[in-house]
């Protein structure tokens, strides 16, 4: 079997498992489902897989892809992997690659609020002109607006949808979490889901 992309949801309690436990979790139910993977060569080989955009600890998705190099497997890949997996973390779908990963965007998201007031500040805060934030990278810390890598989409309720720049740079929700305690002076407690993975024209990622 050629390359295989797996599309999975991560949600519940395993919003809290970091991308190199998921890592670890997708390396065990492949060989419980009897699916085999391709590993590299030389003194210490490992699994040919990878995971598009990890996911920041505590946030949840339903649009998260996994591609892995498959030599072979049941059938039904998709039911054989989800026994094997525990709660919280769900295979949807697998298919070949349509695009490389770099063609990803956009992601699109849900922040859940408390209550509409909190939802109404948060949106208030986003739609800023300037959003410094300290993001860390290769080089040490580095302040970066985030305004321009934002698009509010709309506003129901307690809950904020909006889409964030994925590439150069990668806005993430921990970015979100910053510029909005550090807007309002206190810490605003949301969930947030990643909906989409979106190409740079919007369209959603295949």
């Amino acid at each position: 079997m050629p390359e295989k992309r797996f599309r999975f949801a991560k949600q519940g309690r395993a919003a809290y498992l970091s991308h190199l436990d998921v890592m670890r979790t997708f390396q065990r139910a492949f060989i419980r489902a009897g699916i085999r993977i391709r590993h590299s060569e030389g003194f210490n080989p490992h699994p040919k897989m990878s995971i598009a955009l990890p996911l920041q600890l505590g946030c949840e998705s339903v649009c998260e892809l996994l591609d892995a190099s498959v030599l072979d497997g049941p059938e039904d890949m998709v039911s054989a992997l989800n026994r094997a997996l525990p709660e919280g973390i769900e295979v949807l779908s697998v298919g070949d690659p349509l695009n490389p990963v770099r063609e990803i965007a956009w992601t699109e998201w849900a922040l859940r609020f408390a209550e509409e007031t909190a939802a109404e500040q948060a949106e208030q805060v986003f739609r800023r002109p300037s959003l410094p934030v300290e993001k860390k990278t290769k080089r040490g810390l580095s302040t970066l607006d985030i305004a321009p890598h934002i698009r509010v989409l709309s506003r129901e309720g307690n809950t904020l949808r909006l889409w964030l720049r994925a590439d150069s740079p990668t806005i993430n929700a921990a970015d979100l979490r910053k510029a909005l305690n550090s807007s309002l002076g206190e810490e605003r407690p949301m969930r947030c889901l990643r909906l989409r993975l979106l190409t740079e024209n919007k369209e959603s990622f295949q």
